[in-house]
């Protein structure tokens, strides 16, 4: 006894850890749909802004093959002079920087939520502008002009060394002589983007040396030499204006000749660091949605007696912890898996880049993962993989229609909301679809065993059977003749009537078998109904 309730009580726990492990993956489940869900604002953001970074590196070509717009790509593809080599690639990463600047500022200004765009002069019909390589435009690519003028525009200026301290200063102090310069006047009183290393060099040297000029012409006036004062106050102006034309272009020298001789790895890097922010950004909301869910699930387990307080909040924190985590990844990766899908040139994967998608498919892709752990680790078999797997799929799918339905009608917390709903109905059905097909599999395995058990039964009688005919053979074989004869008998008596007959065909059969009738005829029984004292032997 005491063995059997050790079996039941070992049988019950593990039916509630089966249970308890259920229920947990169920969470995990609901969890991670939510997160997905609600990482759907962060995804569109910066995986717009990782989309911009793709297109710079791609630019356009029309379906001829011909290059509408360089990219980074088309740029490194430039021939290089070997007698002039680093005049060439000098002159190459100035352009790459030109690409760059568009690509990295339309990135910010979409992840800030801001409606400028930037493009260069070649790629909006303004052909090479002596004034403008950069200029801000619409979201449809369309210059912003006030009275005919852009709203903003820039030159471009990425020229010098840059390997040592004492190069850069040289190159920037260059610079600024050649902006204040007349050959570069053309350029006076609009932006000029510099390399990052150059900008405070130059500003500071224009204005020292505005400085020095305004100093000098001062004597000379007086001297009473105003021609030659009024000279060098020009010259003082033209370097004021250097120090307020130029701008830090936000690209050093040495990053803008990486892009030139590493587009696609450069590009990668870019895509990368933009993904890191969209899971940064995104592990804040998750580490509130995954709160929010664990508090409410463990006060429930509190009142239900399942858990202590003490242990509520320390799977609270360790959700919340986990959420952060997940998010982060889910943001991250959305983001990465939006801005590929948005800039392919399949419509389709533009059209899907466009919904919850990306930010699913990365939910999709982390549950996958942690299924595939537990495969590697032993916890689960193949078929259980395979289920997991396809209940995976079918939630996070599922989740992705709830949360448009949900942000249809409250976007927000209807969009998490949704999402929740979709994953929990369509995991639901999923499971009850494998069920059944366990069912359905348990039922054939049932039908398989139980056929089996059959054919051996019928073997197993067939062979009695043959046994049986062969006593009956050796044993009876005298008694065939009489039991003929009075069955005969028996078939007679009935024809005729013949009650006699019929009752001693019986009693010859009961004799040979080692038996007699209680009535030998009709008489006999006639006695027997008569005499109260008289019993019927059975």
């Amino acid at each position: 006894m005491k063995f059997m309730a050790a079996s039941i009580s070992a049988g019950y726990l593990f039916k509630g850890s089966d249970w308890m492990e259920e229920k947990k993956k169920k969470n995990d489940g609901l969890r991670d749909a939510a997160l997905g869900v609600g990482a759907q604002d962060v995804v569109d953001k910066f995986g717009s802004a990782s989309a911009e970074y793709i297109k710079g590196y791609k630019g356009s070509v029309d379906e001829a093959g011909n290059i509408i717009s360089k990219g980074l790509r088309h740029i490194s593809e430039s021939k290089v002079n070997p007698d002039f080599e680093y005049q060439n690639l000098k002159q190459q990463a100035g352009f790459s920087a030109e690409r760059h600047f568009v690509s990295k500022e339309n990135a910010e200004n979409i992840i800030k939520g801001r409606d400028i765009r930037y493009s260069r002069s070649n790629d909006v019909g303004l052909g090479n502008d002596q004034r403008i390589d950069v200029l801000a435009v619409d979201i449809d690519g369309n210059p912003i002009t006030v009275n005919g003028q852009p709203l903003w525009s820039a030159q471009m200026k990425f020229c010098g060394k840059y390997e040592t301290p004492q190069e850069i200063k040289e190159s920037s102090e260059k610079l600024a002589k050649e902006l204040a310069g007349d050959k570069w006047a053309k350029y006076r009183g609009n932006k000029v983007l510099v390399p990052s290393e150059q900008y405070e060099h130059v500003k500071k040297y224009a204005t020292e040396e505005a400085q020095k000029l305004h100093e000098k012409a001062a004597e000379f006036r007086q001297n009473g030499n105003f021609e030659k004062a009024e000279l060098l106050e020009q010259n003082a102006r033209k370097f004021e204006q250097v120090a307020e034309d130029v701008q830090n272009s936000g690209i050093s020298s040495k990053e803008a000749m990486f892009l030139r001789e590493h587009a696609k790895l450069a590009t990668a890097k870019y895509v990368a660091e933009t993904a890191n922010r969209a899971g940064i950004e995104q592990a804040k909301t998750g580490a509130v949605i995954s709160a929010t869910i664990s508090v409410s699930q463990n006060i429930i387990s509190v009142i239900r007696g399942e858990k202590e307080i003490k242990e509520a909040l320390k799977d609270t924190a360790i959700d919340t912890a986990k959420g952060a985590g997940t998010s982060y990844i889910i943001g991250a990766g959305g983001a990465a898996i939006k801005g590929v899908m948005q800039t392919s040139s399949n419509s389709i994967f533009q059209n899907l880049s466009k919904t919850n998608m990306p930010a699913m498919i990365a939910t999709v892709s982390l549950q996958v993962g942690k299924s595939i752990v537990r495969y590697a680790k032993g916890e689960i078999n193949e078929v259980e993989l395979v289920e997991e797997l396809g209940e995976k799929g079918t939630g996070m799918m599922a989740a992705s229609w709830g949360a448009a339905i949900g942000t249809a009608i409250f976007p927000g917390v209807g969009t998490v909301i949704g999402g929740m709903i979709g994953y929990m109905t369509s995991s639901t059905i999923y499971k009850s679809a494998i069920q059944v097909l366990q069912e359905e599999r348990v039922s054939i395995e049932r039908r398989n065993k139980i056929h089996a058990l059959t054919e051996a039964a019928l073997e197993a009688m067939n062979k009695q059977r043959r046994e049986l005919s062969i006593l009956i053979d050796n044993h009876y074989k005298n008694r065939q003749i009489l039991f003929e004869q009075s069955f005969e008998m028996i078939e007679k008596s009935t024809e005729s009537n013949n009650l006699e007959l019929f009752t001693t065909a019986l009693n010859n059969i009961a004799l040979e078998m080692g038996k007699a009738l209680q009535f030998k005829d009709f008489n006999e029984f006639d006695t027997f109904m008569r005499n109260k004292n008289m019993a019927l032997e059975f």
